[in-house]
């Protein structure tokens, strides 16, 4: 047994960790009994499994992060924010979460979502003087941005070049991909997708090298400054590149004691933030994931984070003396890696770690 803080609870000897970056792999490692825990269910899947509240193992749980398109904002055209402006407004959000993304994620009408807090409450509740950023009347909205394109000098999308719009191929991002495709469509805008090999997005997007493409950040800790600072000029994070001085100062003055002062300063950078439409929030995560009845003593955290250094399987006896006998149990030992146990999921759709708690021949394959 692995020493350390609190180890006596500690009950399994082994946890494997599969490393399987395709989602129908996984769900096929998950259906044979391979993996007791994966992340990476395929979406197409989704409609045909049943929730861990129905009686189910299909499991949602709310983070604290958003999904959201970034912008070159160095390059033309999107230096002019009307236009940043036209094609944020342009999207339907409620279509976009609720139908390409089958629910599972929900509308973002500002960058920092559910569960962030300030000294008075829910930070996104107290944001814009209470009222969203973001109006859900989609057919309001659309008409303003095609008069915003109008006044930036592209009516009906005419002199506006071809945009292209880069994704890597995974979870949700080419479904969307579609839709803007058709929904930039209606301000006369031409849009190519490009779909990028894990290995090279990354790298891409940190460089600047696209038009416009998918992002989005789950919190490392409750503040909404963990989301805010991302769009600092020199912040490594900055992949649209925004720059704007006086985003910069108001974050570096929220860097206070004072709570009033530093949550007020953080409303400020966001007013200012999507003011700019600096970036483009379109939904907010939820984690979904699938997990064996017999896998205990877990838990999953709103950070995006699985902790696994308690878990163990627990098999059913099959000796029942009476029917009014409750099924035996035992605790079947794992392994326990050194080092961290919390695994952290990855919305933003990054090759996921699933996990394998098994002695030979348990479990059994399932049908």
């Amino acid at each position: 047994m692995v020493g350390g803080w609190d180890s006596s609870k500690i009950v399994s000897d082994t946890i494997t960790l599969l490393l399987l970056e395709d989602s129908s792999a996984s769900y096929a490692a998950y259906n044979s009994g391979e993996a007791q825990l994966v992340k990476d269910v395929p979406t197409d899947e989704i409609p045909s499994l049943t929730r861990v509240e129905d009686g189910g193992d299909f499991y949602l749980d709310e983070i604290m992060g958003t999904y959201y398109i970034s912008l070159n904002d160095q390059e033309e055209p999107f230096t002019d924010v009307r236009v940043r402006k036209a094609l944020s407004l342009a999207i339907d959000r409620d279509y976009v979460a609720n139908t390409i993304m089958q629910g599972i994620y929900t509308p973002a009408a500002a960058l920092v979502g559910p569960g962030i807090v300030d000294e008075n409450g829910y930070f996104m509740d107290n944001a814009n003087g209470g009222e969203p950023y973001i109006s859900d009347d989609y057919e309001a909205n659309l008409e303003e941005a095609k008069s915003l394109l109008a006044e930036a000098g592209y009516p009906d999308g005419e002199g506006f070049p071809t945009i292209t719009y880069s994704a890597n191929d995974s979870g949700y991002h080419i479904p969307v991909a579609e839709y803007l495709q058709q929904a930039w469509g209606e301000l006369g805008i031409t849009m190519n997708i490009d779909k990028v090999e894990w290995s090279s997005f990354i790298p891409m997007r940190r460089a600047g090298d696209y038009d416009i493409s998918r992002n989005g950040w789950s919190m490392d800790y409750n503040d909404p400054s963990n989301m805010l600072e991302l769009f600092t000029t020199n912040n490594g994070n900055n992949d649209g590149k925004y720059a704007n001085p006086e985003f910069d100062q108001v974050i570096e003055d929220s860097r206070v004691a004072d709570e009033t002062t530093h949550f007020e300063k953080l409303h400020e950078a966001e007013d200012i933030l999507m003011n700019d439409a600096a970036c483009i929030p379109v939904a907010y995560y939820t984690d979904f994931w699938l997990q064996s009845p017999s896998l205990k003593g877990t838990w999953h955290s709103p950070y995006g984070y699985w902790y696994l250094q308690y878990g163990y399987i627990e098999e059913c006896s099959p000796r029942i003396t009476t029917p009014h006998t409750e099924p035996q149990t035992s605790k079947i030992p794992l392994t326990v890696c050194e080092g961290d146990f919390a695994v952290k999921g990855s919305p933003r759709g990054e090759p996921f770690v699933h996990i394998k708690l098994t002695r030979p021949g348990w479990p059994p394959s399932r049908p």
